[in-house]
């Protein structure tokens, strides 16, 4: 596992450290689940075979350095009893805090990842999502929690969108004036993403020209959640946005309107904030 260390200079009133953890993709089963589940997850697993090892991991390093822990999210590759079980006794582990992937709402009732399955999941996005929250024991949309005068902010933008009702809530901590960490699921637009370019959030409409038009239609952003995007890239408050998604390591630092860290499967990012 890749351990990532970094420093993040944003005048903050004492130095702390937290790690950021992302896409794990927990494809675990059991007794509960149908012969098709489980064929289903051991073709999965091929993909997240260090999920499990990853888990215990990091609990160990959380352990050991008694460090505050952020998840964007794809915890869970697909729900299962056993994943939510995992997912569960990771949290109590850990107390961290996470923002929902796109993973945790895909159900997956016909046991794979299709486009003609995107209308039925995202018809069923809340209901799901209140099972995982139930399941986990945390608000997996929108938290906040303050670390030396910084506000650590988890908001959902895992289904392409940020809500209103969620927008008021980061406004309503800015409104704080202290610094903030945005942490979400899928990174902002950003020239310096060179590749997978149709993956970002308000990417621009000629990236999906040759994506299948289920799938154009489920990452383009409405337009408030375009115009949330760059109220966040302008905000003096918010001084860095972190995500996962992409499955890689990317910083974009000094480079952007907004400071970005999307951190990589299998990776442990420990960074300083001073």
């Amino acid at each position: 596992m890749d351990i990532i260390k970094s420093t993040l200079n944003i005048g903050c009133e004492k130095p702390f450290t937290f790690l950021h953890v992302s896409d794990i993709h927990l494809t675990e089963t059991d007794e509960n689940d149908s012969l098709a589940r489980k064929e289903f997850a051991a073709a999965r697993k091929r993909g997240f075979s260090f999920s499990l090892s990853t888990i215990n991991f990091i609990k160990d390093y959380v352990r050991k350095t008694g460090y505050t822990l952020i998840n964007t999210g794809d915890m869970l590759d697909f729900i299962t009893p056993k994943n939510l079980l995992i997912a569960r006794e990771f949290v109590k582990d850990t107390n961290m805090i996470m923002c929902t992937g796109n993973h945790e709402y895909w159900n997956c009732p016909n046991n794979r990842f299709h486009y003609d399955d995107i209308q039925q999941t995202h018809a069923q996005r809340d209901s799901t999502l209140d099972k995982v929250e139930k399941a986990l024991g945390i608000d997996v949309r929108f938290s906040c929690r303050e670390i030396n005068g910084v506000n650590l902010v988890c908001i959902d933008d895992s289904n392409y969108n940020i809500t209103q009702e969620d927008f008021e809530k980061l406004k309503k901590v800015e409104a704080g004036g202290k610094p903030i960490l945005l942490f979400m699921h899928i990174p902002l637009d950003s020239e310096h993403i060179q590749i997978n370019h149709e993956f970002p959030l308000n990417a621009p409409k000629q990236y999906f020209k040759d994506c299948h038009p289920l799938v154009a239609k489920e990452r383009t952003s409405d337009e408030l959640t375009c115009y949330i995007c760059d109220y966040i890239r302008h905000s003096p408050l918010i001084k860095c946005v972190f995500s996962g998604h992409m499955h890689y390591n990317k910083e974009i630092i000094g480079l952007d309107s907004q400071d970005q860290i999307i951190t990589g499967i299998n990776t442990i990012r420990e960074i300083t904030v001073i």
